[in-house]
């Protein structure tokens, strides 16, 4: 008999850019094994895709994982509640497995689906793309757009995309080149932070939950902010300007960006008056290993420098004879020592 208990806890992690291979493969054999398992998952889809602009995605998620508790609680009244959620998706989404899955996510997400309305519809593949520390890869999308995906980073979209839109979410840093279409228009969102354009070349760095950065090459882009900051203003910015939000803050900084920041795609290091955590945060993004410091250093550090295409061995070799370093690189690990 076909385990649906785990079906839940692999929905969340498609949406949430934590599926593997296995979650895939899984999640389609259950979409095919019986027909108004087609309109759940339409369901799910639907919900994510359709409020991702408009709610925050940390606000979806803790409303998904608390809906599930008090939908098990509802129909389960023996079992007592608990007010500790350990993890990312919790227990209780295995928990809340038991109820009939169709009931539970149609109460959850709110959405008026049946399974006459949708199960006829195609199941568009969802895609997700994910970088360890260390990769850089380049996507060519089927509308003749093409990603840059820097390290540490993930997207997440629907093949062929919808009909009238092209929505990418994004978790890291990309360069994104979109190919011009009047009908659909390009849309990332990052962290609540949705940045829309018809043909142009631009960069999202959304790295930090609490901030989202984006910086246009090309052309003009509309940003709007889609979260509990309503009261922002969309931003339309036009090349060579960016625009920095900061969820924490609650603040919108506008100005001009050195084009060299983008050049990360071309496989160039750029540090603009960079402090010393600056430097080692983005070497262990950069090359995928781990820096321990032997001991702090006795002066702040403000490093202006690129490296193109340059190996680790090299770049430290630089900088440790600027600051006065020694290095020893390890198998996953780097050693720097004061001289």
């Amino acid at each position: 008999m076909f385990d649906r208990s785990h079906i839940p806890d692999i929905f969340l992690r498609v949406l949430t850019f934590e599926s593997s291979e296995k979650d895939i493969k899984e999640l389609q054999l259950w979409i095919d094994k019986q027909p108004e398992n087609r309109a759940k998952f339409n369901a799910i889809r639907t919900y994510w895709y359709e409020n991702l602009q408009e709610k925050s995605h940390d606000k979806m998620l803790s409303n998904i994982k608390s809906r599930i508790q008090e939908d098990q609680f509802r129909m389960n009244p023996i079992l007592k509640p608990t007010h500790k959620i350990n993890s990312y998706l919790t227990r209780a989404i295995k928990v809340a497995a038991s109820v009939l899955l169709f009931g539970l996510f149609a109460y959850l997400f709110n959405v008026g689906v049946t399974t006459d309305s949708v199960k006829d519809e195609g199941i568009q593949e969802l895609v997700t793309k994910k970088n360890p520390y260390g990769q850089k890869s380049t996507i060519f999308l089927s509308d003749g757009s093409i990603i840059y995906l820097n390290s540490g980073s993930s997207v997440n979209y629907l093949k062929g995309f919808q009909n009238d839109k092209r929505e990418i979410q994004l978790i890291g840093e990309a360069y994104f080149e979109v190919a011009e279409d009047v009908n659909r228009p390009f849309t990332v969102i990052a962290h609540g932070v949705a940045t829309t354009a018809l043909g142009t070349m631009f960069n999202v760095n959304a790295y930090s939950n609490n901030e989202v950065t984006v910086s246009l090459a090309e052309g003009k882009v509309q940003i709007e902010f889609h979260n509990e900051h309503e009261e922002f203003q969309d931003q339309y910015l036009v090349a060579g300007e960016q625009v920095a939000y900061n969820r924490d803050l609650k603040t919108i900084k506008r100005g001009i960006f050195n084009p060299k920041i983008n050049a990360w795609k071309d496989g160039v290091l750029f540090f603009e008056n960079a402090s010393q955590k600056e430097v080692f945060e983005a070497l262990e993004l950069w090359y995928g290993l781990s820096f321990l410091i032997s001991e702090p250093f006795k002066e702040e550090w403000r490093i202006n420098a690129s490296y193109d295409n340059q190996n680790l061995g090299w770049v430290l070799g630089s900088l440790g004879y600027i600051q006065g370093f020694d290095f020893e690189i390890l198998d996953k690990e780097v050693l720097v020592k004061n001289k």
